[in-house]
């Protein structure tokens, strides 16, 4: 386990957890704790099989960045360069190999709001709030916006953002910001199941299955389908592609290798 004031990392059963520990702050997204999910997503130990990024308490997944930061004695140019710290989090987050989940609970707001959407799968409590306050404090949530325009219509975007108003876990479902929506009490239980499935999950496959979403949402439809297709015949090669079908046909479970 690595840890910090804000911070902690453990592995267990190839799950590497990052939690966000500023419950005090409503884990406040900070440059220790941005740092701390870059380095832990940028470079997964060979072990771990999936991530989940989850924080403190009940009362909020992440509340956005640390307002406080703001009138810390800083440059335009270092408070600017801080800031760009949630960009590089999403895309290592896209890049890193591994699947990245988020555990939401309590409220998601501005830049928790993008720290959710840099994961691959949502898992909220129906007791949770989401929200884009920024406009009430003068502000905007232009990072965010970035990553809404992936995944919600610009009715629905612009209504969050120019209303700055809460919205419950059930819109968040409906509108693609999350991938599943289960009672507070079975929270917990939904994750450990989740993860524990992702983390037995054959590892190449895994790999070479989330690259090629991305690069397929991501590129034109021809040029998108002839990187799939290319795709599909690197991963025959695989000994865990063999694997995989002996297993069916010899009706056991399969032993994964990785490669």
């Amino acid at each position: 386990m690595a840890a910090t004031a804000d911070l902690e990392t453990s592995l267990d059963d190839g799950v590497l957890t990052v939690l966000i520990n500023r419950e005090e702050k409503r884990n406040a997204l900070n440059a220790a704790v941005l740092q701390g999910i870059l380095a832990a997503v940028s470079s997964p130990r060979e072990d771990a099989r999936v991530v989940l990024v989850r924080s403190a308490g009940d009362r909020a997944f992440c509340a956005g960045a640390d307002l406080a930061l703001m009138g810390e004695d800083a440059t335009g140019l270092e408070v600017h360069e801080a800031r760009g710290g949630l960009r590089e989090v999403v895309l290592a987050m896209r890049a890193c190999p591994l699947p990245v989940v988020a555990r939401v609970q309590g409220l998601c707001l501005a830049g928790g709001v993008g720290l959710a959407l840099g994961c691959d799968i949502v898992v909220c409590s129906d007791a949770a709030e989401w929200g884009l306050p920024e406009v009430d404090r003068g502000l905007w949530p232009f990072m965010v916006s970035g990553l809404l325009a992936r995944h919600v219509s610009p009715k629905r975007a612009m209504d969050w953002m120019l209303t700055g108003r809460r919205f419950s876990s059930t819109e968040a479902l409906e509108a693609g910001l999350a991938s599943r929506v289960v009672p507070a009490d079975r929270l917990d239980g939904e994750i450990e199941e989740l993860v524990a499935a992702l983390a037995a999950k054959a590892p190449v496959a895994v790999r070479l299955g989330k690259q090629s979403w991305i690069t397929a949402t991501d590129a034109p439809l021809e040029p998108g389908l002839e990187a799939l297709q290319a795709q599909l015949a690197l991963i025959t090669t695989t000994k865990d592609a063999a694997e995989g079908v002996a297993a069916f046909f010899e009706k056991r479970p399969p032993r994964w290798t990785g490669r």
